[in-house]
């Protein structure tokens, strides 16, 4: 699913403008990457936990300056709740 399917069926099942699903989207998406600098961990109940995991960051060089230029290497992980797991796996 992307994210233009998920406007459109937000849109459509609870019968409101396209441009108002995606605001909502807008607006939940910029909450939890808010969360997750201020915290490092975003949980959300029956569903699971985003975390950041921080690692130093490497240097890299740049080939025509030959400088150390330092890239990030935070990753975000995200653990599935039960509930989730639960309904994903039922039949």
């Amino acid at each position: 699913m992307t994210t233009i399917d998920l406007i459109n069926k937000l849109a459509v099942e609870h019968n409101i403008t396209t441009g108002r699903a995606e605001m909502i989207i807008s607006i939940l998406v910029e909450r939890m990457i808010e969360k997750l600098k201020k915290d490092g961990e975003l949980v959300i109940t029956n569903f699971g936990k985003f975390s950041i995991k921080r690692k130093d960051p490497e240097t890299s060089s740049f080939m025509k300056l030959n400088e150390p230029i330092p890239m990030a290497k935070n990753h975000v992980t995200f653990f599935p709740d039960r509930v989730f797991l639960d309904s994903i796996n039922s039949k």
